[in-house]
């Protein structure tokens, strides 16, 4: 794999990481910021790698897509596999056991 390649795929996982924590942050306003800065990133990763690593390829999916400035409704079209496990709501529930949204600090 070319360090072009490597690169393109560690910015696609940082934005995986941050549209995640988006997410987080309007749906589920009702939890506190971690002290830790690196406790939502790294359980993210974990959860990722560990409890739904089927995950990857759609939540990689939609970041490129949501970052390409696509609307949600065409993105979720495009990368939900087309109703086939695991869907993206399965995935949703799957990092969402991450507590990593702010409301207010």
């Amino acid at each position: 794999m070319g360090k072009g390649k490597r690169l393109t795929k560690t910015l696609l996982f940082q934005c995986l990481i941050i549209l995640i924590i988006v997410c987080d942050m309007i749906i589920l306003p009702s939890f506190g910021c971690p002290t830790d800065g690196n406790g939502c990133r790294n359980c993210i990763i974990n959860h990722i790698k560990i409890d739904c690593p089927k995950c990857a390829p759609i939540m990689r999916c939609m970041a490129k897509c949501l970052w390409c400035g696509t609307s949600r409704s065409k993105c979720i079209k495009k990368c939900d596999c087309k109703g086939t496990y695991p869907r993206l709501s399965d995935c949703k529930n799957c990092l969402s056991q991450c507590k990593c949204s702010c409301s207010s600090v």
